[in-house]
């Protein structure tokens, strides 16, 4: 009955004069601050006592196929990512006060020394440090861990192209180790420490692929594995005996909800202590100081920091319509930017042109994106070859049509939103692209096995610098993560001189130039760096915010009565 009378008080009868009753305006709520709205964690979030217990749940977009960090299938999920430190630990850490420099600091190794000639590097571990099942932490295991990487009947060759120079590594004793390089390679120290998890000798025994660490994973850091529950969340624990500085927490919760109008609707409910990858319209929405956002505004603090990532559209070099760079340029002057930017990602997201953390050197400020300029792309494409047919509008080379299928998955938001327009945008010069949705473990199983047309994907890293010659030199077409089959040997060579380059600004000028060829070339339609977009219950302390990501051993609970929801 009640909508009826609503729909009733909107029809307007012919020559009435009535004034509409006034509407009263939404209720005034608490007012944002203005560091609220930029993102920026108080002083009071990071103040207090620590006081033990309580459990910590954390929203995550996605579920990995597994927890082996050394696994190519496993390596790039968020949640595997989220686990180095709290479950999984290295010999050092990325030394968080130098970032974006890559800088280490001792955690299962206490101490080491590299060689004037940059090809020893001898490691000392620490002694007294156990896994979560007990069995002690020696130099065994790490060369068990370092040679489960460099098997090539694994599947690590993400890893592996970081080692292909190892020559040996021996063990004098149950807590040295001493790792000796073919030729110098300027990433060699930082990635030896920090790149690697240490898994015990006796969990990597069997079928690499089926190892029972995969489901449950067997680490030396403060928390342990406890359960999974497929679809819904992964359950940690404080380990009992932790070499280091116990965490706080009793209990992490990483609950998984892919969808984000649904994890949108559980933060609302207060299901989430840590909610992370909100999308931009949501963002936007609960800066409104109405009285519908007192949840938001008065239970959680908001956090935003640019993280080292960039989203890319890759066009597999292997079709006939993507072989040629002027086809890839004219698909990047197709790109309505400004309206991506307008209406998709809100003015949150940065454009950028970049393989390389923005705010690094290693990005030439000279290199601008391509213009939106649907004629120039349209002769490209013709400058190509690839002709308008006549009849149905669709351009075709040597009988073959433009007719190509975008795989996306079908739990991005922003991608929903994108595609739509560049389909249009593609169509309006004789380009048909059909989409495909495919779940996120079939979604990059498929991108690595080359089985895709065009994609989506965002590289992301908890560093500041980074190694691109996994992502773009054409020896990691096959197990590495050159994805769209890029290959070219300029970028090659200053991809290997890159690793032997021990001179920081010399090796920024190299990286300069990678920059400029690789957008030359449009490897990638580069699309943006997305700030991290979190926001945490006002209870939780001890956050910092950091290209490393979240330090979880140093969160704590405040009392409940700071929680919220409702």
């Amino acid at each position: 009955m009640k909508r009826l009378l609503v729909l009733a008080a909107l029809i307007v009868l012919p020559g009435c004069k009535c004034k509409p009753a006034p509407v009263d305006p939404p209720a005034r709520g608490p007012q944002p601050t203005e560091a609220w709205l930029k993102g920026e964690l108080p002083p009071e979030a990071n103040q207090g006592t620590p006081v033990s217990g309580g459990t910590l749940t954390v929203r995550v977009p996605s579920e990995p196929a597994g927890l082996n960090r050394l696994h190519d299938q496993m390596i790039d999920a968020t949640m595997v990512r989220y686990l180095m430190g709290p479950v999984y630990e290295t010999l050092a850490e990325v030394d968080r006060a130098a970032l974006p420099e890559n800088g280490q600091t001792p955690l299962l190794a206490t101490s080491w020394e590299e060689s004037a000639d940059h090809l020893t590097l001898t490691v000392h571990l620490r002694k007294g440090v156990t896994f979560h099942d007990g069995g002690p932490f020696t130099s065994r295991d790490v060369r068990a861990t370092v040679e489960a990487v460099r098997n090539v009947k694994n599947q690590t060759a993400s890893l592996r192209s970081q080692f292909v120079d190892l020559a040996s590594l021996s063990t004098p004793d149950d807590f040295t180790v001493v790792a000796r390089w073919s030729k110098p390679y300027a990433y060699a120290l930082h990635n030896f420490l920090t790149s690697l998890p240490m898994m015990s000798a006796a969990s990597l025994q069997g079928d690499f692929d089926t190892l029972p660490v995969n489901r449950a994973p067997i680490g030396t850091g403060p928390f342990r594995f406890e359960s999974w529950e497929t679809g819904q969340k992964l359950t940690f624990v404080r380990a009992p005996q932790y070499w280091g500085t116990p965490a706080y927490l009793d209990r992490l919760v990483m609950r998984v909800v892919k969808d984000d109008t649904v994890a949108t609707q559980l933060w609302e409910q207060g299901e989430f202590d840590l909610m992370t990858r909100i999308q931009p319209g949501v963002w936007r929405a609960i800066e409104a100081p109405v009285g519908a956002n007192a949840w938001a505004i008065e239970g959680y603090h908001r956090i935003s920091f640019l993280e080292n990532n960039y989203s890319w559209i890759g066009w597999n070099e292997e079709r006939p319509f993507f072989k040629d760079a002027r086809v890839r340029r004219a698909l990047a002057m197709l790109y309505p930017a400004a309206e991506v930017a307008r209406h998709v990602d809100l003015g949150i997201e940065l454009p950028t042109t970049c393989p390389w953390y923005r705010l690094s050197a290693s990005c030439d400020p000279s290199v601008t994106p391509l213009p939106y300029d649907p004629a120039g792309a349209a002769a490209l494409l013709d400058e190509a070859g690839w002709k308008v047919r006549e009849g149905d509008g669709v351009r075709e080379k040597d009988g073959v049509r433009f007719r190509f299928t975008f795989l996306a998955n079908p739990h991005s938001v922003r991608l929903a939103k994108l595609v739509p327009l560049l389909v249009t945008e593609l169509k309006r010069v004789g380009i048909e692209m059909d989409v495909e949705k495919v779940d996120s473990a079939i979604y990059l199983s498929r991108m690595r096995t080359h089985d895709f047309d065009a994609a989506s994907l965002a590289w992301s890293t908890n560093e500041g610098v980074r190694d691109n010659y996994q992502v773009f030199h054409s020896s990691q077409r096959d197990g590495g993560s050159n994805y769209v089959g890029y290959a070219s040997p300029e970028v090659d060579a200053l991809l290997e001189k890159i690793r032997l380059t021990f001179d920081p600004a010399a090796r920024v000028e190299l990286e300069r130039e990678v920059h400029r060829k690789l957008y030359a070339d449009q490897v990638y339609l580069f699309l943006t760096n997305r700030p991290a977009l979190d926001a945490a219950k006002t209870r939780v302390r001890g956050l910092s915010a950091s290209l490393a990501w979240y330090d979880l051993r140093k969160v704590w609970l405040a009392p409940a009565a700071g929680d919220a929801g409702h």
